[in-house]
């Protein structure tokens, strides 16, 4: 026990000694005489002093550390939650059960001979499933390479009904082949058509040689092989009518003489006409061929040259036409092909979304609706999920912090990075105050105008037993001020301090100081600066007719001198708060709280925090009544607000009809609720 407690708690069995030793010494003095008279005055003068230090408080300086106690409730900070993935309605086939310790994916070093079929198989887990896991790394899934590193699947947490998924990924596969073979066709049509354009552009490009070819002979050779013939034709015409002239002489002659007949002559001059007349035409025909017929026939093969090379640039746009019809007909192939696989690929990831896994290590919870504003069917084998319905939370392990709401009144004196106390259970953990929210909740209103901010608790450690989960309630405590060293203050029990009337109309806070030289008591003003549940840190004062110095005696029972003080506006409250009863209340077990309410096992140790915390809060406002702290008027508001603040951390589990006995009970006398 401490220094404090021993001179504030001193034993009646040593007051009693105190006054058997009185008699004794009294009976003493009577009979001893001389050296006895001494000794009896030395004993009285030491009983005297402990009589003394029994009634008073010596006041001295000491550490001093003010606290604000919360209840709040531990949260994950790196919680997944799992949501059904799959298209439409469907039900549960398997799920885990809840509070289960669960694994993350695992890593796999494939080996000689793997497949992903086989890996599958062996490791029980759905081959897509392993295939999205690794979706960012570059596998060839089909050939797989020993040594290659891959993740595989965590604990399986929940199975859906596939229903008609099977069937219709077996179609979509049979549409996906057609797609691959519509594919294949338009390629193959391209390189037949690649080949075939290449053919009829050689045609088209030799015809055109052969019409170049041609018009050249045409000039080179034909038109003046033509002339050649015909002038040599004329040539020979004329030496035939020479000849045919120099016969018909000679037959001329001859018949002069008489040795041919007339018939002869008139062959010769006939042989001579025609050769004449051939040597005019052949002339005119020269002359029209010369002028007209090498015209005509040049500018024939000059078309016929155009003509081939037109019909190259033809077959060329036709070749190009054609090969953009061919790759109009593949990319149309192509893009078919894709979104026919990726319509196969949409039925596998849905066939994924059936089977769960835990994405990273932690403890399953249950998606609760009630606490979430979701309507929805319990986590159960059997029920209906839709796409979307949030199933599993999967905080990780020691993943934790503390959730709490700040009551206005406490708000200013927290501040972000101070240091905190967590308890839950019969575990103590160190924290720190990682957010305050500068803005009132208006969620935390509940039923009353009271204020509350959000605020968060960051856990400084994880070595903490498994036991510690999401979801349980706690207690915190933060350090508003610790003041140790130099920054001591004079430090006294909170009865020690009260409050008199100087005048009607004036209060005035103050301790009862004994005067050593007079024995007596005088009143000395003094001034509060921090307070807690058994002590009062006292503000230092230069003025010596104020506030406490150190070695003073303090009078611990200042009531004694009732005469002087204002009880109705220091302590009494106009009879309203009964210091010595406090929270305590004697009920029997069928008219406890927990048989009022009837608490489950499930929400008794939630119970028990919330009760503690507002029985805590409950005996604070009478312990500051009675030393001043709360003016009578805000009594019964600050016992309201203690009420409130106990209905709004039992709000959170217990159920409507369990949260409408509570408001019974608490409009009848609250105090039976913090009964055990």
């Amino acid at each position: 026990m401490s220094e404090d407690k021993k001179v504030i708690y001193e034993s009646t069995s040593k007051r009693g000694g105190f006054a058997l030793g009185k008699v004794l010494g009294l009976l003493l003095v009577a009979g001893v005489v001389g050296g006895g008279v001494y000794t009896g005055n030395w004993f009285l003068n030491k009983e005297e002093k402990k009589e003394q230090e029994q009634k008073h408080y010596v006041a001295k300086k000491a550490d001093f550390r003010v606290t604000v106690k919360l209840t709040g409730r531990l949260v994950s900070t790196d919680v997944e939650v799992l949501k059904c993935e799959l298209e439409g309605q469907t039900t549960i086939k398997t799920v885990i059960d809840e509070g289960e310790t669960v694994d993350g994916p695992s890593d796999y070093v494939v080996a000689e001979g793997d497949t992903l079929e086989s890996i599958a198989t062996i490791h029980d887990k759905f081959d897509y499933c392993i295939k999205q896991l690794n979706s960012k790394l570059e596998i060839d899934w089909d050939n797989l390479e020993s040594g290659t590193e891959i993740q595989l699947p965590g604990t399986l947490l929940v199975e859906l009904d596939p229903q008609s998924l099977n069937e219709r990924i077996s179609n979509q596969r049979i549409s996906v082949q057609r797609a691959e073979n519509n594919l294949s066709r338009a390629e193959g049509n391209k390189e037949t058509l690649i080949l075939s354009s290449a053919l009829a552009l050689k045609v088209a490009e030799n015809s055109y040689t052969n019409a170049v070819m041609q018009l050249d002979q045409l000039e080179n050779s034909t038109f003046e092989t033509y002339i050649q013939q015909s002038e040599g034709d004329i040539e020979n015409l004329k030496t035939d009518v020479e000849l045919a002239e120099k016969n018909l002489a000679a037959y001329t002659k001859l018949k002069e003489l008489g040795f041919v007949s007339d018939v002869e002559v008139l062959r010769q001059i006939s042989l001579r006409d025609k050769a004449q007349h051939q040597i005019k035409m052949r002339r005119a025909d020269l002359e029209a061929y010369r002028k007209y017929d090498i015209v005509s026939l040049r500018r024939a093969k000059e078309l016929t040259v155009d003509e081939t090379q037109v019909q190259i640039e033809k077959q060329k746009v036709l070749n190009k036409a054609n090969m953009r019809d061919a790759e109009s007909d593949i990319l149309t192939a192509q893009e078919t092909l894709k979104l026919e696989r990726e319509k196969l690929e949409d039925l596998n990831e849905q066939m994924a979304n059936t089977k769960i896994y835990a994405p990273q290590d932690g403890t399953v919870l249950y998606w609760s609706a009630r606490h979430h504003h979701h309507r929805s069917e319990p986590i159960i084998e059997g029920a209906r999920v839709y796409r979307g319905t949030p199933m599993i939370k999967l905080p990780r392990t020691k993943s934790l912090k503390v959730d709490i709401s700040v009551p206005q009144a406490k708000h200013k004196s927290l501040y972000k990075g101070m240091r905190a106390y967590i308890e839950v259970e019969d575990v103590k953990l160190p924290g720190t105050l990682s957010y305050l929210s500068p803005t009132v909740d208006n969620n935390q209103r509940g039923h009353t105008d009271k204020s509350y901010f959000k605020g968060e608790v960051s856990i400084d450690t994880t070595n903490y037993p498994d036991s510690v989960s999401e979801g349980m309630t706690v207690t915190v405590e933060l350090v508003v001020v610790n003041l140790k060293g130099k920054n001591q203050r004079i430090k006294v029990p909170n009865q020690c301090v009260t409050t008199r009337m100087i005048d009607k109309d004036t209060p005035e806070r103050g301790c009862w100081v004994l005067n050593p030289a007079t024995k007596k008591h005088r009143w000395r003003p003094v001034k509060i600066e921090y307070s807690d549940e058994q002590f009062i840190a006292i503000k230092e004062e230069t003025d010596p007719n104020r506030g406490l110095r150190e070695g003073e005696l303090v009078h611990l029972s200042p009531l004694s001198k009732a005469e002087n003080l204002n009880l109705e506006e220091a302590v009494m409250g106009k009879g309203e708060v009964d210091l010595k009863s406090k929270t305590e209340v004697n009920v029997t077990e069928e008219e406890s709280p927990m048989a009022l309410l009837k608490i489950t096992d499930q929400q008794k140790t939630a119970w028990n925090a919330a009760r503690t915390k507002a029985k805590a809060a409950f005996d604070q406002v009478i312990t500051r009544a009675s030393v001043g702290e709360i003016r009578r008027e805000e009594i019964t508001t600050a016992q309201e607000k203690v009420g409130d603040d106990f209905r709004a951390e039992v709000k959170g589990f217990l159920t409507q009809e369990q949260l409408q006995k509570f408001d019974q009970q608490k409009a009848k006398n609250i105090r039976v609720l913090f009964a055990k």
